[in-house]
Order: structure tokens, then sequence, then C-alpha cells
């Protein structure tokens, strides 16, 4: 009788799958600034730059290099405040980044492939890692009681705004959001330890 060629697969990817489910809030945000270097990778091999200016008006004066740098400080940093403080108001701000810049990216290079009927550098991994990682990164952060539903959909609906106003304006716009956020944690930890 001849072997399903796909059953060792399948077995490995219904223990990744069983796995990942166990994998916390506070340990699965790690994935998300991996997910971000391999994206880098793609685009960079790709052109993504190059190909960005024959479609669409540049509005990033800011070289590929530091942006790398600046979005991996500031997840790494999110996700270390969130660590330290373990507090609501720290998740919604790392998941905010993380939506903000990755999730809504996905629908960047899709759409964008599709509307120019070019490929986009960095679309595999838009949607191979940055999709299944935030939405699993929601996913566990509504299980653990970092954030409600209408929380997470709050999120989504802000982190959409600020990232086609980013498409639209520049990096001004993740600058002052990342700053509004990191205000509005600071605002709502301190009337937190005031009703304690």
């Amino acid at each position: 009788m001849p072997r399903d060629a796909s059953a060792p697969l399948a077995h490995t990817m219904n223990r990744i799958t069983r796995l990942a489910r166990q994998l916390p809030f506070q340990t699965a945000l790690l994935l998300a600034p991996i997910a971000y270097c391999a994206h880098q990778i793609e685009e960079s091999a790709g052109g993504f730059r190059v190909w960005r200016g024959r479609h669409f008006p540049a509005n990033n004066p800011l070289p590929g290099p530091h942006v790398f740098a600046i979005l991996t400080a500031l997840g790494l940093l999110s996700i270390l405040w969130f660590t330290v403080r373990r507090s609501r108001p720290t998740a919604a701000l790392v998941l905010l980044f993380f939506l903000t810049t990755q999730l809504h990216n996905v629908v960047y290079h899709v759409g964008a492939g599709v509307y120019v009927a070019d490929y986009s550098p960095g679309t595999v991994t838009a949607v191979a890692l940055y999709l299944p990682i935030n939405l699993f990164l929601l996913r566990q952060a509504i299980r653990e009681q970092w954030v409600t539903a209408t929380g997470a959909g709050a999120l989504l609906l802000v982190s959409g705004g600020l990232y086609w106003a980013f498409e639209l304006i520049g990096p001004v716009v993740i600058a002052l959001g990342f700053g509004l956020g990191v205000a509005a944690v600071a605002i709502a930890e301190r009337r937190t330890q005031r009703s304690v």
C-alpha cells in the first residue's frame, strides 16, 4: 500500500500549530521582529525601493538602513516595555506598533502589486509571516485578556489609519503616532496607579 508522502508534513504542521497555541503573548511578540528582519531581506534583495520609485511617488527620505534601525529599535523597546510593565496599556501599544508597521503592510504589498500588475518585493514575507504572526498576536492578546475583542478592533482601525497616513505623508506619522502612544500609556498607567 503506497504511503502518503504528505503525511509527515501534515503531522509536523499539526504539531507546530499545537505548540504555537501554547506560546504566551509575551513570548510570541518576539516573532514580530524576526518577521521584520526576513521582510527587510526580501525587500532589499528584490529592490523594493527602486520598485516603489517606479510606481509611486517617494514619501520617505530616510535611507532603508535607517528605517530598519529605527523600526527595529521601536519594536524592541515596545516589547521590553510590555515585558517590564506587563500592563494592558503597554500590551495595546506593542500591538498597535506591530499592526501598524506589519499587518497593514500586507494589504499594501498585495494591493500595490495587483494595482500595477508587477510583483512588489516583500509580498511573500508579508503574506507568509506578517499576516499569520500578527493575527496570532491579536488572538493571544485577546485570549490572555491583554485586550478585549472590541479593543483589538479599535487597534486594527487606528493602526490602519496610521499606516495609510504614513504611506501618504511619510515617516513623521510613525514618530508622532509612537510618541502619542507612549504618552497615552503613561497617562493610563498613572490613572491605574492612582486608583489602586
